[in-house]
């Protein structure tokens, strides 16, 4: 059977992703290199392969993608992200026969603990090279499975989740975090009674099955009567350390600023409540591959580090294994 080639190329989907970041001709031309002509000719052109507009005016004579250049930009952006990945992997190893491993952490993107690890990888596996990557802090399993990202720190570990291999890390508490002249500072405990009232921020957690709120903490003893939604945890942090309120994290994702005095932590509940974290990868990447070795890692660094674990917040046992 014959197969079908696109009718655009990768030019046309660049513009694409272009035009939706900047709006302009101009602006999106500058970032890719090219004249402004070179950008309209290309526009244009996609527009007559498709026999489909893919741009509108907006208020101000900027340029929005119709809902069909939308969809073409989505898949530009995941196309063209591949492959500069992949693009990048090619210079590293005929650089210095490194091996590039794409990693991204569930929920936060808060990367403190990164450097520690990276000492020790450097003296473990001196090949493998670490790609962040911020895509899987909402959708951890999804990018996962897709091939976005190579290996994913979670916590939990949802059931219904085939052809993944996890490793557990270790659990860590689920505290209430506020600034240290906040009222709530005092409790012994701040559990949703004493939070009553008070602005209670959340961010989301992760746009994957198994991991909402409620699954993660349950439902309140007490109504939560002033919750304030922000779009990042990190937006959180930003407005309980000037007082402005309280938010709830697992607890290694605050130890920068409980360390430097900006905010204090306590307890939910008088029986402490932990968050089991994982590394998963692929179970189609061997423990051999670059993956399956980074995953080892973190493993055997998560292990071996008690002292440096404390200041992540991991506690309890580290080290088991499931496929």
């Amino acid at each position: 059977m014959t197969r079908m080639l696109p009718r655009l190329n990768l030019h046309h989907l660049a513009v694409l992703d272009a035009l939706a970041e900047t709006g302009t001709l101009t602006a999106s031309a500058a970032r890719l290199g090219v004249t402004q002509s070179a950008v309209s000719h290309r526009l244009r052109e996609a527009e007559r392969r498709l026999g489909a507009r893919l741009t509108r005016r907006a208020a101000g004579g900027r340029l929005r993608l119709t809902p069909e250049g939308e969809r073409l930009r989505d898949f530009a952006a995941r196309s063209l992200g591949e492959l500069a990945r992949i693009e990048r992997e090619i210079e590293a190893q005929q650089a210095g026969d490194r091996r590039l491993v794409r990693l991204g952490q569930a929920t936060y993107s808060r990367w403190h603990w990164l450097p520690d690890f990276l000492s020790h990888l450097e003296a473990r596996a001196p090949d493998l090279e670490v790609d962040l990557s911020g895509e899987a802090t909402a959708r951890p399993i999804t990018t996962l499975a897709e091939g976005a990202v190579d290996v994913v720190t979670v916590y939990g570990r949802p059931a219904a989740l085939p052809r993944l291999r996890w490793r557990r890390l270790g659990t860590d508490p689920l505290v209430a975090a506020m600034a240290p002249a906040h009222r709530l500072a005092a409790e012994r405990i701040v559990d949703s009674h004493a939070i009553g009232d008070e602005r209670l921020f959340t961010y989301p957690i992760a746009a994957e099955p198994g991991f909402e709120w409620e699954a993660l903490v349950g439902r309140p003893n007490a109504p939560l009567r002033n919750i304030r939604p922000m779009p990042t945890p990190e937006a959180v942090i930003d407005l309980i350390r000037a007082g402005f309120g309280v938010g709830l994290f697992s607890r290694w994702a605050v130890e920068p600023e409980v360390a430097d005095g900006t905010l204090v932590t306590r307890p939910v509940d008088e029986d402490p409540f932990g968050l089991d974290w994982w590394v998963a990868t692929r179970e189609s990447d061997g423990e051999d591959s670059p993956a399956g070795r980074l995953a080892t890692e973190l493993f055997t660094w998560s292990t071996r580090r008690r002292e440096p674990l404390r200041t992540l917040g991991f506690e309890g046992a580290a080290g088991e294994d499931a496929g």
